[in-house]
């Protein structure tokens, strides 16, 4: 896996492609909203692809926040899923301070180094950044189910990554959309390039039935 430094941290230079945890076992992959509602409804995990299989090499893959909380582990030898302090290390390193205080971190310029130049399309918020560090993060949105569809949420205007920490019970917060009633309500924290297709950086979280990509660092 080709890595990329940043400050003291070493970082996978592209999204997570694989289909097997650490010990071998298959995680399924599936190309339909029937076989993902499958798994995802009883907390399994589960990944597919953006497109196809061609865009997978440019993109990655989308999982479920399953695969991250998976006691198999999803990631290869030498290789760990960030956590929230991994990316405040990042930020920090950057320069770039957190400006909200209601937040774990939201910052509204961080983004601009981690962004790639292509994918990105510019709106009235943001253009493409210009991936000073070499992370080279794509605007492949994210994966949510609704109404009996996949859906591709935000692409070419954010880029959402799970992060290892699973969500801390707080106040209620409303999302759109909520699962089912009878799936799992688990949530996982995520970092997220892009709001709109602006230049941020915020950390938060969301429901694990939803697919983000994974972008991991290397162990210490």
């Amino acid at each position: 896996m080709e890595t990329v430094i940043v400050g003291k941290q070493t970082w996978a230079s592209e999204n997570l492609t694989s289909t097997n945890f650490r010990n071998g076992d298959e995680i399924p992959l599936v190309d339909n909203f029937e076989d993902w509602t499958k798994y995802t409804s009883k907390g399994l995990p589960c990944c597919a692809y953006v497109d196809n299989k061609k865009s997978m090499a440019k993109y990655g893959l989308f999982y479920n926040g399953f695969c991250v909380s998976d006691s198999r582990n999803i990631c290869p030898e030498g290789f760990r899923l960030p956590l929230i302090h991994d990316v405040l290390n990042l930020t920090d390193y950057l320069g770039f301070k957190n400006s909200n205080a209601e937040a774990i971190y939201y910052n509204s310029d961080a983004g601009l180094g981690l962004k790639g130049t292509k994918t990105w399309k510019k709106s009235f918020w943001g253009e493409p950044g210009d991936n000073s560090t070499g992370m080279n993060f794509l605007a492949g949105g994210n994966l949510t189910v609704r109404d009996g569809m996949f859906l591709f949420d935000d692409r070419g205007f954010t880029a959402n990554h799970w992060l290892l920490d699973e969500h801390v019970p707080g106040p209620e917060v409303k999302y759109f959309p909520a699962p089912p009633e009878e799936w799992p309500k688990e949530r996982s924290h995520q970092f997220t390039l892009g709001t709109g297709g602006d230049n941020s950086l915020k950390i938060t979280d969301n429901f694990r039935f939803r697919g983000a990509f994974i972008r991991l660092i290397k162990e210490d």
